[in-house]
C-alpha cells in the first residue's frame, strides 16, 4: 500500500511539471488552404512573402569563416504571416526568425549563419521557409567562395 502511494504521489508531480511546458495550440483559423477543385481562389485572404532579394552572395571567404546575412521581407498578404521552420539545406547553416506573426504591410527578418569551416570551393547553400502561405514553401538561397588560408 506504501508503495502505491509513493508511485501514486511520484506521478502527481511528473503531471504537474509536464503541463506547464505545453506549446500554445495552432488553431483552424490560421490555415487558409486557397486550393479547390475548381482551382486556386485568387480572392483567399492569405499572408504573402515579398522578399527585399531571395539569394545572397557572400563573395569569397577564407575557410573557418562565420558570415551571417539576414533576408528581409514584408507581408503583402491579406492575413497575419506565421513561420514555422525555417530549415537550412545542411548543418553548416543556422538560421533564427521573426517567430511572432507578421501582420499585413509589416516588416519581418529571416538571418542565416554560414560556417565555412571544412567547406571549399564554390558553395551555393538552400534555405527553406515554411509558412502558413500559398505555396507553402518559399526557398531562399545564398552562394560563397570559400578559399583554403
Amino acid at each position: 500500500m506504501k508503495r502505491l502511494s509513493v508511485l501514486l504521489v511520484a506521478a502527481a508531480f511528473i503531471f504537474a511539471a509536464c503541463s506547464g511546458n505545453r506549446q500554445p495550440e495552432v488553431t483552424s483559423d490560421l490555415i487558409n488552404n486557397p486550393a479547390t477543385p475548381e482551382g486556386v481562389d485568387e480572392n483567399a485572404p492569405l499572408p504573402a512573402f515579398s522578399f527585399d532579394e531571395i539569394e545572397h552572395d557572400f563573395g569569397t571567404l577564407k575557410e573557418g569563416e562565420k558570415v551571417s546575412y539576414s533576408y528581409s521581407f514584408i507581408n503583402t498578404g491579406k492575413a497575419n504571416l506565421i513561420i514555422s521552420a525555417v530549415v537550412p539545406g545542411c548543418g553548416c547553416t543556422v538560421a533564427d526568425y521573426t517567430k511572432e506573426p507578421v501582420k499585413p504591410g509589416k516588416r519581418g527578418k529571416i538571418t542565416i549563419t554560414f560556417n565555412s569551416k571544412d567547406k571549399s570551393g564554390q558553395q551555393r547553400k538552400r534555405v527553406s521557409v515554411q509558412a502558413n502561405t500559398y505555396p507553402a514553401e518559399t526557398v531562399l538561397w545564398f552562394t560563397a567562395n570559400v578559399e583554403k588560408p
